[in-house]
């Protein structure tokens, strides 16, 4: 016991300290909010907090992982940030969907959130100044890319501010004494997706009734003594509702890639990458004429994708994402090559590369 309590009085000291230098970092932090403010600088700047993350693993030396570490320093940002600025960021809600979890990872406890009915209330949070970012699902990797997301890139405001890739395992959560207790399952579209294998072998006879989001689906699922809703643990936790079956996503390695957008642009990083969106006339080679001037300036592409224009003849607008800022001048020179082979074209925005 004698050693049990010299430990903890050296852990004590050890949190006094930890305190007195949080501190000492938020005193900080205030200084910079008021450089920032001479400057018109963004305060949250997601280059910054990459590099700090980054840092930390590289120097990390154990026993803690550097995602434990990571996670605490998510935490340290948001607290100091909020000295700066309080933030509202805008996700889809209610509490406890994916989008909601990785605004939280991404920003943090201190800083507010307003949970919207669905992406296109998150859009126009953003674009009406009621929130400072919003985050929003842009593509899995089984379900592929989030049209209704794209559509509102293409005709909206904002811009792509940055971006962060959320692991997604999904659950049976219910109230119910065992699955074959279960006759009902409330799910969004994208679990649901993402899910359909798992479902077929196990629940083959359960009626599936879809939901607005996954928070909704586990409130369904919470009044519903033989439903079972599909959404993460967290919210299983929020909600009251046990997990029946955990990771039933029908491949590993499920991801979701998310935007954050915002009326403001990102500040340049040394590690960007930059989304546009462009139409093209039908044509042989035209596709192909219009991505040569990235390959001349060496430009990376890191993504392709079409998506019809809803218009009677079938044309279609493309996405493109590709490392480099607009800012750069060699990625002028190859969009000034490539608005001139289009019908239309947007930049949606340069913003930090969550992969490197």
């Amino acid at each position: 016991m004698d050693d049990l309590g010299a430990i903890r009085a050296m852990i004590d000291r050890i949190d006094d300290d930890l305190v007195k230098l949080l501190n000492r970092r938020a005193g900080l932090a205030r200084k910079i909010a008021e450089l920032k403010k001479q400057k018109n600088s963004p305060v949250y700047v997601q280059s910054r907090e990459n590099e700090i993350l980054k840092r930390v693993a590289e120097n990390n030396r154990g026993p803690l992982s550097s995602e434990a570490l990571k996670g605490v320093f998510r935490e340290i940002f948001s607290a100091t940030r909020s000295v700066e600025k309080e933030i509202l960021v805008a996700c889809l809600g209610p509490a406890g969907t994916f989008s909601h979890l990785a605004a939280m990872r991404l920003f943090g406890a201190s800083s507010k959130y307003a949970l919207e009915s669905g992406i296109e209330s998150v859009f126009k949070a953003v674009e009406n100044g009621k929130a400072d970012f919003g985050i929003v699902p842009v593509e899995n990797t089984i379900e592929g890319a989030i049209g209704q997301t794209m559509d509102l890139l293409t005709e909206g405001r904002v811009n792509i501010y940055g971006e962060t890739y959320f692991d997604v395992h999904h659950n049976i959560l219910s109230k119910a004494a065992s699955l074959k207790n279960i006759k009902t399952i409330y799910t969004q579209f994208m679990p649901l997706g993402q899910c359909r294998g798992w479902l077929a072998r196990n629940l083959p006879d359960v009626r599936i009734i879809e939901t607005s989001s996954s928070s909704e689906a586990a409130i369904r699922a919470q009044k519903d003594k033989t439903g079972g809703a599909i959404g993460a643990a967290e919210a299983g936790a929020i909600y009251g509702l046990p997990i029946l079956a955990g990771k039933i996503e029908d491949r590993p390695g499920n991801q979701t890639r998310f935007f954050v957008i915002s009326l403001d642009k990102a500040p340049p990083s040394s590690k960007d990458k930059t989304s546009i969106v462009f139409s093209i006339k039908d044509s042989s080679g035209a596709l192909h004429r219009i991505l040569r001037p990235f390959a001349s300036k060496g430009l990376n592409l890191s993504k392709i994708q079409s998506r019809p224009t809803k218009t009677p003849d079938w044309e279609y607008l493309f996405f493109v994402d590709f490392e480099g800022n607009l800012g750069d001048p060699g990625v002028q020179w190859a969009l000034n090559r490539v608005k001139g082979q289009t019908q239309f074209f947007k930049a949606l925005g340069s913003y930090p590369n969550a992969r490197t």
